[in-house]
């Protein structure tokens, strides 16, 4: 319907005036509202996806879901993935503004491509999908249609772990993070050290750990002993370690 509301294509400029006629007008509104959807559609696929491969319902034609998306949708899954991992964030950014400011919903519609939310997923699954939103919030209200996927990139590398979820707190730490790119290149700073160093932790879980020596025990434990020397070493303590495996 948003493809052939766009007729009568111009061949040329309709008129040579700097203001627009109302032919023009009414042509550049069609257009636009047809590059919104385009912008947002990825919400709704994403949503989609997730529902296809969550309940299987690929099983009736295809063996599994990468192999639905691409031969039916020509996707890759790492694509589908994408999708996936970013629609929640767009639907809860249109709760949030729905309804309060048509500026601020507008701005939201027209900036928040797949390309700004992609720099949100890491917020969003470190912490919350209400953090990731608020963080982004934070930053349209700064820039506005200023705000590109770099700036989102750089906010969120910038964002301190106990400012996540807060909305005060994440609107300082975005103030914060502006107010340092004056007179220098919108570059986004390398990710916070402990941020790194937290999700390290987490993925050397119990689990994980069990799955390894299953494969590899002396392997796992060569690899464990001299990640903990290294480790304690670089921060200056003195750790003794003790082996209580079985002796062969």
């Amino acid at each position: 319907m948003l493809a052939r509301a766009i007729d009568r294509l111009p061949t040329q400029q309709l008129s040579d005036a700097p203001v627009l006629i109302t032919q023009e007008r009414e042509l550049l509104g069609r257009c636009e509202a047809a590059l919104e959807n385009l912008r947002i559609a990825y919400w709704a696929a994403g949503k989609a996806l997730q529902a296809i491969r969550d309940g299987r319902l690929y099983r009736a034609t295809h063996g599994s879901f990468e192999e639905y998306c691409r031969e039916l949708w020509d996707i890759t899954p790492q694509y589908a993935g994408q999708l996936i991992r970013t629609w929640r964030i767009t639907e809860r950014l249109f709760e949030m503004v729905g309804g309060k400011s048509n500026e601020l919903e507008t701005t939201v519609s027209r900036r928040l491509g797949i390309g700004q939310a992609r720099e949100l997923v890491a917020i969003a699954e470190e912490y919350s999908v209400d953090a990731a939103a608020l963080l982004y919030l934070a930053l349209v209200q700064a820039r506005g249609m200023a705000t590109t996927a770099d700036l989102v990139k750089g906010a969120a590398a910038a964002l301190p772990p106990a400012a996540a979820g807060k909305k005060r707190a994440t609107q300082e730490a975005v103030s914060a993070y502006l107010a340092s790119l004056d007179g220098t290149p919108q570059v986004p700073p390398a990710r916070d050290p402990y941020r790194a160093l937290t999700r390290a932790r987490r993925a050397l879980n119990t689990e994980t750990l069990q799955a390894a020596m299953e494969r590899d025990p002396e392997g796992t434990r060569t690899m464990v002993r001299e990640l903990i020397e290294s480790l304690s070493t670089s921060i200056g303590m003195d750790v003794e370690i003790r082996s209580n495996a079985p002796e062969s």
